[in-house]
């Protein structure tokens, strides 16, 4: 009864927030993991079947690094209207990198970041974008972590690299780590879906089948790109964040001991049942169906890809940081703030949307974190570390938080030393508020931007 309530309140509260928005948005443990492909678990509770026996088996092809953006621009299997995340991996200007020691043209690629064009076998050879990041230090030594992108799967404004400070946080604060980001896959929840859909399936060259995310990311990709990086290490971490929040959690609880660390920042742990609702929603802005990718909500499909219903499995799985927060507008989403810098009127965003898919998500890690509490998984047994923020909207500036404040728990999985994490993450945050400060008292009530605001509330509430 009480998931079938809660469930309407996540539906109710997620549908009131379209279209998506990628809201106000900043500028730019123990257990390793085992080497090759994952190997799924078969193990499941006693209300479902078996996960399907058969998958595909194979690596992916890589191809790159693109040694000039043109070169890129050129090959055209990424529309290049859903390129932005370029403008990080590129030199925008001719010049000197005194860190580097070398001198570069407009359009070069910056030195450890690289475009890399991956073929997935499973997907009919549809290629990919993955942007990686090299470790500073110890490249042939270090771990790597991959950073799945939200709904629109890095393919607008809203990604990684455009919205947050990870190139400066991991590549050069860090230096210890390799980090993987794949730039396709809106609307797609990175999973295997059931059946094709022609908005969703190809790449720019129109090649592509059925969508195979899971397969891509968990038996094609790693073991030739971690061999591209050139890392001997056999620890990985992932995060996902929004809709791939989800995704992180899942492929944890399909795949123990693959992953050393996982994080799910603002992320729904449940989806089938009564909360394909809410994931419908999410499906709608890719013109496809609960029904195209797991088939019946309620079917053997659907609750195998359901983290909430399958808690229990996080049992074998350490070093976890889950974040949400309830919605209330917190201190990225005020005039006064770092972000908003005075602009009154685009608090609308966070205030309406940021709000209520927020709100959602808050309501799925109270669950998940009933369910996991249940069943022994604490941060005592599996150093499972919950962030509920009593303020905060769904936007990035809250993710970019996330980032900093999971690095401890993700650099413990990632056997690098966890008192340097904290260190690490506590001086980001600093130099970032120092850069960023926001206008204080000053701004609170900027008079010349009420009268817009206004009109905007109004609107978004009319």
């Amino acid at each position: 009864m009480l998931r079938h309530v809660c469930s309407r309140v996540a539906s109710a509260v997620i549908a009131t927030a379209l279209p998506l928005s990628v809201g106000v948005v900043t500028g730019a443990g123990s257990g390793s993991a085992v080497a090759g492909e994952p190997q799924p678990a078969m193990t499941v509770n006693s209300a479902k079947s078996a996960v399907p026996g058969s998958r595909f088996s194979g690596s992916a092809q890589i191809d790159g690094p693109f040694a000039t953006r043109a070169d890129a621009e050129a090959d055209g299997y990424v529309d290049e209207a859903k390129a932005g995340w370029r403008d990080l991996v590129y030199h925008a200007e001719a010049g000197s990198d005194l860190r580097e020691g070398s001198s570069w043209e407009a359009g070069d690629r910056y030195s450890r970041m690289e475009e890399l064009k991956v073929t997935s076998r499973a997907m009919g050879g549809r290629e990919i974008p993955v942007v990686t990041i090299k470790a500073r230090n110890n490249p042939e030594s270090a771990p790597t972590l991959y950073l799945l992108n939200g709904a629109d799967g890095g393919e607008g404004e809203a990604n990684w690299l455009k919205r947050t400070s990870a190139v400066d946080f991991y590549g050069d604060r860090i230096g210890d780590v390799n980090v993987v980001i794949p730039m396709a896959g809106a609307y797609s929840y990175y999973t295997d879906w059931q059946e094709p859909t022609s908005s969703l399936d190809t790449d720019a060259h129109g090649v592509g089948t059925t969508q195979k995310w899971e397969t891509f990311l968990t038996q094609e990709l790693p073991s030739p790109l971690e061999k591209h990086l050139g890392t001997t290490s056999d620890r990985r971490g992932i995060i996902g964040l929004s809709m791939s929040g989800s995704t992180s959690l899942v492929y944890a609880e399909k795949y123990p001991g693959f992953y050393s660390a996982v994080g799910a920042y603002s992320g729904c742990a449940a989806t089938s049942g009564e909360f394909s609702r809410a994931t419908q929603i999410v499906l709608n802005r890719g013109d496809a169906t609960f029904n195209q990718m797991w088939g019946d909500p309620d079917g053997t499909v659907a609750l195998e890809n359901d983290a909430l219903a399958n808690a229990d499995r996080l049992a074998d799985q350490h070093n976890i940081y889950v974040s949400s927060a309830t919605g209330l507008l917190g201190e990225h989403d005020v005039t006064s703030g770092d972000v908003l810098d005075g602009r009154a009127y685009e608090m609308i965003t966070p205030l309406t949307d940021g709000f209520a898919i927020e709100a959602g998500s808050n309501v799925c890690t109270h669950l998940l974190k009933s369910a996991t509490d249940a069943h022994g998984i604490t941060e005592a047994s599996n150093n499972l570390v919950y962030n509920i923020r009593e303020t905060g909207t769904h936007q990035w500036a809250y993710w970019q938080d996330d980032m900093w404040e999971s690095w401890p728990v993700i650099a413990a999985g990632l056997g690098l030393d966890v008192d340097e994490a904290r260190t690490d993450a506590a001086a980001a945050r600093t130099e970032y508020l120092q850069a960023n400060p926001g206008r204080g008292a000053e701004g609170s009530t900027p008079v010349s931007s009420l009268p817009s605001f206004f009109d905007a509330v109004e609107q978004a509430f009319s």
